[in-house]
């Protein structure tokens, strides 16, 4: 369980199976025990685990569901048992910033600045939580390391300066992932999350839409978008960041200008911070992409939000 981490689980909502115990990439190892006089038997046994977040037609935040509100598609097959479900609050968050600073964005470059800026005073916690900021344009440049220093991160966004005139956003996606979070999830216990500032353009990117976010799948991390521009502008790119949103269970959002800042990095907060989890075992265990679709019962009015799917690896 996430350090700094608060479950809420009611006796009818407890799992008759034992909670997961260690993870593996998208999978979980679960030692069940059997005490008979002098022995323990011991059964191993893979498991998913996914973390999501459930919002009513306002996009605000439903809390209180139960583990028997849910129902889950492995590869469209019915889930027959959620093995573990609880509530998560508080999270701790590993985060990295991801900051556009191309050509396309050079009228918006102040505010994409002072947004990164508001993420760092508003929503960081220096004693729990730790980013690091990162730049990109025809490269992406690592500005300051994973820190809960908000000082450094000051420092860094006040050094930022436009690299070129060409757009990597898949590319710089992609090796955020790759650099800025393990491929082990052993002894880390925070909120794996992106914070995505940009216009969503791509000009020249070696890697696909697709390639961003396996990795970001894989590395178990959340998409959390943001772009700067007038409600009324058709701008293309918000179709390509709502994507990176979607499929790795974040959220994209459009602010008209830094007045929006203060509820948008409110909601941004919540949702990182305030989660629902989920552990079964695979309806198959195939190796590859599994999807996952996560569903309420009853047909109730509710959004969930969480990523698209998983790697199932044959250790």
């Amino acid at each position: 369980m996430p350090v700094g981490a608060t479950p809420e689980s009611s006796p009818a909502d407890a799992p008759t199976e034992p909670m997961p115990a260690q993870t593996t990439g998208e999978s979980t190892w679960t030692i069940a025990k059997a005490i008979l006089p002098g022995f323990t038997i011991r059964r191993t046994v893979r498991e998913v685990r996914l973390q999501f977040t459930v919002a009513d037609d306002r996009g605000r935040l439903v809390n209180g569901l139960a583990g028997s509100d849910f129902r889950i598609h492995d590869n469209q097959a019915a889930v027959p048992r959620i093995r573990n479900f609880s509530r998560l609050e508080n999270l701790p968050l590993q985060a990295a910033i991801l900051l556009d600073v191309s050509d396309s964005v050079r009228p918006v470059a102040a505010r994409e600045n002072q947004a990164a800026r508001f993420f760092v005073e508003h929503v960081l916690r220096p004693q729990t939580d730790r980013a690091s900021l990162l730049a990109f344009s025809n490269e992406v440049r690592l500005w300051q390391r994973a820190t809960g220093d908000r000082n450094a991160l000051y420092q860094a966004l006040a050094k930022v300066r436009q690299l070129g005139f060409i757009t990597y956003l898949y590319d710089s996606v992609h090796r955020a992932c790759l650099e800025q979070f393990s491929a082990s999830h052993e002894g880390e216990f925070a909120q794996r999350v992106l914070v995505l500032i940009s216009d969503g353009e791509d000009t020249g990117s070696l890697h696909s839409l697709a390639d961003a976010v396996s990795l970001a799948q894989r590395r178990e991390v959340q998409i959390f978008a943001l772009s700067v521009h007038p409600p009324q502008k058709d701008a293309a790119g918000d179709k390509t960041l709502q994507r990176l949103a979607d499929a790795t269970g974040g959220r994209f959002y459009l602010a008209a200008s830094e007045k929006d800042y203060p509820a948008i990095f409110t909601a941004m907060e919540q949702e990182m911070r305030n989660q629902y989890s989920v552990a079964f075992q695979p309806a198959e265990y195939t190796p590859g992409f599994h999807t996952v679709q996560i569903e309420l019962a009853g047909g109730a009015r509710f959004q969930v939000h969480a990523r698209r799917g998983y790697y199932f690896d044959v250790p």
